[in-house]
């Protein structure tokens, strides 16, 4: 854990995040037991802003898209590569600076679905952001991942969760320990004697801490553990460089250093099982060809490298994308589109059975959610089910998403 970002966390971790209008619940930590790490690795990419589906997974088989996007609509296939729809299965394509990401497709490496979301959604980023980690239809003071790591609670690995970024994002907040990282060399109290010692009194007055009825003493004590094993392994990570492999070429930025660092991670053996990754800047209200055709090259550059690089390990890797909503299905008066319903998700990984999965709820206005909005599908809570049984083997569902019943879709 950033030592920077140490407090934060500890705030975040606190059940005085309920003053912030989250419903409480139930915490579901059922009887906790350790689970034998499986080798399995989850990586959870957030779209934040509200990515439109609708010109990243393009229906251009339906004849209403193209009429609700006079001009930002994406050309079908067959015309100039540069600008148009990639072919995925004579209906949906991909955006066409998605060469990476549709590869993987072809190779059946990548499960699509076009329309995910919930029911009676909220179009506010927060409000809709909270509930999808929640794992809910409804606000939560803990995250879907949280509640999963505290129901399958292994302390003897100091970095099994982890926040790529400078914050803790909802789907780890809770009691369970989580670790927020951004980079390697940020880790460390510097070097010297004066400072060794530091770590070990500070770890020596951690350990001696006695919670008793004092809960924020014990929080204080297993987050301030975490962060100094954290360091032990960060600075052994420091000492040598790090090349990805098989080719693989991130983007420049922070959303191509953190999936590098992420591999870096998985491959180091530390038993990372957890990982959420922000990616953010969906939000195109005017101007959206330009602006959002960046956005989506990155996240296709950024998680086809990211596949390669693991090489043999992908098969142990699942990494799902998903956003807070889509965007309206008519494109605005500013070349834009604004905060919608249901949007595109996407599951990769070398265990996935790749594929389109989910009915097209369909363009026609008498198809529209509320006249204005694609319905969804797919209730993205069958999708984290899934996620959970398949990939995690964890089976308590309604321990980690409370009050639903889920359907399996089969993309695992």
């Amino acid at each position: 854990m950033n030592r920077r970002t140490f407090i934060k966390t500890l705030l975040s971790s606190t059940a005085a995040l309920a003053g912030m209008g989250l419903s409480q619940g139930p915490l579901l930590f059922r009887t906790k037991r350790a689970l034998a790490f499986s080798g399995k690795t989850l990586v959870v990419v957030f779209q934040r802003g509200g990515c439109d589906g609708l010109n990243l997974c393009v229906p251009f088989g339906d004849e209403n898209y193209h009429l609700l996007r006079p001009t930002i609509a994406i050309s079908p296939p067959g015309g100039n590569p540069r600008e148009s729809t990639l072919d995925l299965d004579g209906f949906f394509g991909f955006h066409p600076r998605m060469s990476g990401l549709h590869a993987l497709f072809k190779e059946g490496r990548l499960a699509v679905f076009p329309a995910v979301h919930y029911p009676h959604a909220s179009r506010s980023h927060f409000d809709s952001e909270v509930i999808i980690e929640s794992g809910s239809d409804r606000k939560l003071y803990s995250g879907w991942l949280n509640r999963y790591l505290g129901a399958t609670g292994d302390e003897k690995r100091p970095l099994r969760a982890a926040s790529i970024g400078t914050n803790l994002v909802h789907a780890l907040k809770g009691e369970a320990p989580a670790s927020v990282l951004d980079d390697l060399s940020s880790f460390g109290f510097g070097k010297g004697d004066f400072q060794q010692e530091l770590r070990s009194r500070l770890r020596s007055a951690l350990q001696g801490l006695v919670e008793g009825k004092r809960q924020n003493l014990g929080l204080l004590k297993r987050e301030g553990l975490v962060m100094l094993d954290n360091l032990d392994l960060m600075e052994g990570l420091q000492r040598g460089g790090y090349q990805p492999e098989n080719g693989a070429s991130y983007p420049s930025g922070s959303f191509g250093r953190r999936l590098m660092l992420t591999a870096r991670l998985i491959k180091a053996g530390l038993g990372l099982e957890i990982v959420c990754i922000d990616h953010g800047g969906w939000d195109t209200h005017s101007q959206q060809a330009s602006r959002q055709a960046a956005r989506i090259e990155e996240l296709s550059r950024g998680l086809s490298a990211f596949y390669a690089d693991l090489g043999g390990l992908g098969t142990d890797v699942l990494t799902l994308t998903m956003t807070e909503f889509g965007r309206t299905a008519r494109e605005n008066g500013s070349r834009g589109t604004d905060h919608g319903n249901a949007s595109c998700w996407m599951a990769m990984g070398g265990a996935v059975k790749g594929g389109i999965f989910g009915t097209w709820p369909g363009l026609a206005q008498d198809r529209l959610y509320l006249g204005r909005y694609l319905a969804y599908s797919i209730d993205f809570r069958n999708i984290l089910a899934e996620v959970l049984t398949q990939h995690l083997g964890y089976q308590d569902i309604p321990a980690v998403l409370p009050d639903f019943q889920a359907s399996a879709i089969g993309f695992l």
